[in-house]
């Protein structure tokens, strides 16, 4: 998943330098609110092939009543990212790709990105164990692709909390 920010691009970047091939996704919600030239000129620049998933007024249904409650502010709420992570999958699997990759930072927002959301949202998407977080794998249990040597879990960091100073220093 590639929304063009920083992370997202660290984590590509980080599998890529792996030797795992990427195709970036970009999520566009239905009313238009993001600009998804941010997302494809960091594709572009890590040369990796680029699409754009619409997701539909279905989406609304899942904002209106989630199961798990709203975040605050712009905290994807655990329902919202179910349904992305759902999205993807249907992608992953036209594909033909294993595992999904984000620039998840555990602990970075207080609703989605704890460790007992996380989990919840990868296995209410059958995604349970195939999403790697590069830049939070080692805080975390290894995931499927890491534990059958697929990506190498040694270059991977252990990055936590909402200070973005150790993402900030890898991208120099």
């Amino acid at each position: 998943m590639v929304s063009g920010g920083l992370d997202s691009t660290l984590a590509a970047k980080i599998m890529l330098d792996q030797g795992v091939e990427l195709t970036g996704i970009y999520l566009s919600a239905p009313w238009g609110c993001c600009d998804k030239t941010v997302a494809m000129k960091a594709a572009h620049s890590l040369g990796i092939p680029f699409l754009v998933i619409k997701m539909t007024d279905e989406y609304i249904g899942v904002i209106r009543n989630p199961k798990y409650g709203y975040g605050s502010s712009m905290n994807p709420c655990i329902d919202c990212r179910i349904y992305m992570f759902e999205k993807v999958k249907e992608v992953m699997a036209r594909i033909g790709a294993s595992f999904l990759v984000t620039g998840e930072v555990l602990g970075q927002r207080p609703m989605s990105q704890m460790k007992n959301s996380m989990a919840l949202i990868e296995e209410r998407a059958g995604l349970k164990g195939l999403v790697v977080r590069p830049l939070s794998a080692k805080a975390m249990e290894p995931s499927l692709p890491e534990q059958a040597g697929v990506v190498d879990r040694e270059k991977l960091y252990g990055i936590t909390g909402r200070s973005r100073k150790e993402q900030m220093a890898l991208a120099i």
